[in-house]
């Protein structure tokens, strides 16, 4: 999938209003069940080493699959990643830029057609966005930095607006702990901070299925 992935797509006639540092931009592996966060940082790894040496692309690791556990967004911070590098809130193309840091993986120069890939292991995310009903998108990065932990908000999200259609932008969040800090409690706080910038908020959503569902769809596999 990765290979025709770099194969049909050219990164620098690409566009939209989600931040990417390449044609396949993030992998991440998740223990699940009896499954251990060494075997999903050590797949991660294998899978680095593979795609760096035969695709040619750079490969960045983080989480448990690095030696000192980079954090995703430390490196998406030192690529520019949350900043649109075009007006109205795009990212348009490659960013062909040097690349600053060495990658762990695949070669030291970007094809800017490619980009680069951040392979990672960690413990379950979640991922919850919630539509806001505005078009300002100050008010709206507003609430995502109050939501943020970063931001001194509730610890263990991250977060960050994004224009989704017409008069919506969603506040989208990682649940880096979802036990702690579910989607509920998340839904409940920007309801609250959108109401002190006088805006509505819709009914967020999870963008991905449960790890319960994953285990049961996989398990039906060997059922059929």
């Amino acid at each position: 999938m990765v290979k025709t992935a770099f194969e049909t797509i050219d990164f620098e006639l690409h566009s939209g209003t989600h931040p990417r540092l390449g044609v396949v931009d993030h992998i991440c592996f998740h223990p699940l069940a009896d499954a251990s966060l060494d075997h999903a940082a050590l797949t991660a790894r294998c899978l680095a080493t593979d795609m760096g040496s035969s695709l040619k692309v750079p490969t960045y690791l983080y989480g448990a699959a690095q030696e000192e556990g980079r954090t995703l967004d430390s490196i998406r911070r030192t690529f520019g990643y949350f900043k649109p590098n075009s007006s109205e809130n795009q990212w348009i193309g490659s960013q062909k830029y040097s690349l600053p840091l060495k990658p762990d993986n695949g070669p030291a120069q970007v094809t800017p057609a490619k980009g680069v890939v951040v392979i990672g292991a960690t413990n379950w995310v979640d991922n919850y966005n919630v539509p806001i009903l505005s078009s300002d998108i100050n008010a709206v990065r507003r609430i995502a930095k109050r939501i943020s932990g970063r931001g001194g908000g509730l610890p263990s999200v991250q977060a960050m607006a994004l224009a989704h259609g017409e008069d919506v932008i969603e506040v989208a969040c990682n649940l880096l702990d979802p036990k702690k800090v579910d989607g509920e409690i998340v839904q409940q706080e920007i309801e609250r901070l959108a109401k002190e910038e006088g805006i509505s908020v819709g009914r967020g959503y999870f963008t991905d299925f449960s790890q319960e569902e994953i285990i049961q769809r996989y398990l039906k596999l060997f059922e059929e």
